[in-house]
């Protein structure tokens, strides 16, 4: 269980997001979901399902389900903890909306994770909703304001101690 974890975080800070929806999936059936880190687990596979849904065409349907299912999820957590999940709910409710084309909606979300992860000092989510906020505006056919993303990315990890990623 421990290893499908572990093999979920690598795979999913490497953005290898098929590999991490996969031990996502292998960490779930090892037992049932009551423990600290399937938080974490579930958020992971949700940015993961949401980006998979946006890539994978005849599949994209049943990730944006797990995905949603992460959403209503986070939904719930925050209303117990707005300190520790409201970035990340932010953040799923972003890729969601960037999953069925909600582009405006999709930066305000992207905007607000960033910004909660700030307030709440995360450095290290501040990162990843900045890193996210660069690809959608990559996919989106805005380089300029994704690199400026990637930067604030980059500078994040770097505080962080995340040099690999940075």
């Amino acid at each position: 269980q421990q290893c499908y974890f572990d093999r979920l975080l690598i795979a999913f800070w490497s953005k290898n997001y098929g590999e991490a929806a996969h031990y996502a999936e292998k960490y779930r059936e090892c037992h049932q979901m009551r423990h600290f880190p399937d938080m974490f687990q579930t958020f992971y596979l949700g940015i993961s399902a949401f980006h998979l849904a946006r890539l994978e065409d005849g599949k994209s349907r049943e990730w944006e389900i797990v995905g949603k299912d992460a959403l209503l999820k986070y939904q719930t957590y925050v209303k117990f903890s707005d300190w520790n999940w409201e970035n990340k709910m932010l953040l799923l409710e972003a890729e969601s909306h960037a999953c069925i084309g909600e582009l405006e909606m999709a930066k305000s979300k992207f905007q607000a994770s960033i910004g909660s992860a700030q307030k709440h000092r995360f450095v290290h989510e501040e990162g990843l909703a900045s890193e996210l906020f660069g690809m959608f505006h990559d996919e989106n056919g805005n380089k300029e304001e994704a690199m400026q993303q990637y930067s604030h990315a980059r500078s994040c990890y770097q505080k962080w101690g995340a040099f690999a990623l940075a």
